[in-house]
């Protein structure tokens, strides 16, 4: 039996003008990335029969819809939610060689960024939403923000992707995150699912955005320490930087196959499940 289990999450997230930042980049990004995106991955995960959670921004939903359904009916996919418009939440203010500010959006702006992609999703998609990974990710996830954690439960958002940033709001994080239940604070049903290591845009805008394969020699790496060790393994990649570089997505693919040899892989609702099933304490 598989040891390790791999949560593979796809923010997708492309609008144009705002997400990701050209100057950032470097470079332009295509205005229609996310319906590419979409289309590829979904016929990649239905060859290699590989679960996976799709991220969607709300704002982007009602004119994906077709191909949304069709990652929804190929039955590899659950489709869960990045916020309404792509924000932070908290505010960012990384130790990095970019010296990254990002303010957060004012409390009173939260609630929309969280309810309306869950109203999106089911009106277009018939979708009940479980699940939200939120832009940028923080340090500690939610765990100092107990106000937005009341938006998650009174939206019926099992849980969250919000911790993918260590001490120096940057990365990698440690493999000792491992998903957590957000008791202390008072909302004992949510679960945070954190991302370890490496957010993909991260490791490649500092080594190299055409540097594929020593990313997936990484990714690799990381993966024989999620089997070795029997984590839990929640990985990142977007829309976006998923064709950068790659259009044909076969780096993704070689990551498919090594992630069916070694781990087991499951979306993130899924996994949500097995940790509620096996929990002691309810």
């Amino acid at each position: 039996m598989k040891k390790g289990v791999l949560l593979i999450g796809y923010d997708v997230e492309r609008i144009p003008g705002r997400v990701p930042g050209e100057k950032w980049v470097g470079r332009s990004i295509p205005e229609n990335t996310t319906a590419v995106f979409l289309e590829k991955i979904r016929r990649l995960h239905e060859e290699l029969e590989v679960p996976a959670t799709i991220f969607m921004v709300g704002c982007n939903v009602a004119q994906n819809v077709p191909a949304l359904a069709a990652c929804r009916d190929s039955g590899w996919f659950e489709i869960a939610q990045h916020t309404w418009s792509h924000y932070p939440i908290k505010t960012i203010v990384e130790d990095s060689p970019y010296k990254v500010f990002l303010p957060g959006l004012p409390f009173e702006k939260i609630e929309e960024q969280i309810a309306r992609p869950v109203e999106e999703l089911q009106k277009h998609l018939g979708i009940t939403c479980t699940g939200v990974t939120l832009p940028y990710c923080y340090y500690r996830g939610l765990a100092d923000r107990p106000d937005i954690l009341a938006f998650v439960r009174k939206y019926n958002l099992h849980y969250v992707r919000s911790y993918g940033r260590n001490h120096h709001d940057y990365g990698p994080v440690s493999w000792d995150v491992q998903p957590f239940w957000y008791e202390r604070q008072g909302f004992p049903e949510i679960l945070e699912i954190p991302i370890q290591g490496w957010m993909d845009a991260q490791w490649r805008k500092e080594h190299g955005w055409e540097n594929w394969s020593a990313y997936h020699d990484w990714l690799k790496e990381q993966m024989a320490v999620v089997a070795e060790r029997g984590l839990c393994w929640s990985h990142v990649q977007h829309d976006w930087t998923s064709l950068l570089e790659d259009e044909s997505l076969e780096w993704t693919r070689r990551l498919l196959l090594a992630a069916r040899e070694k781990v087991e892989c499951l979306t993130h609702d899924a996994f949500y499940q097995r940790m509620s099933a096996t929990r002691s304490d309810v």
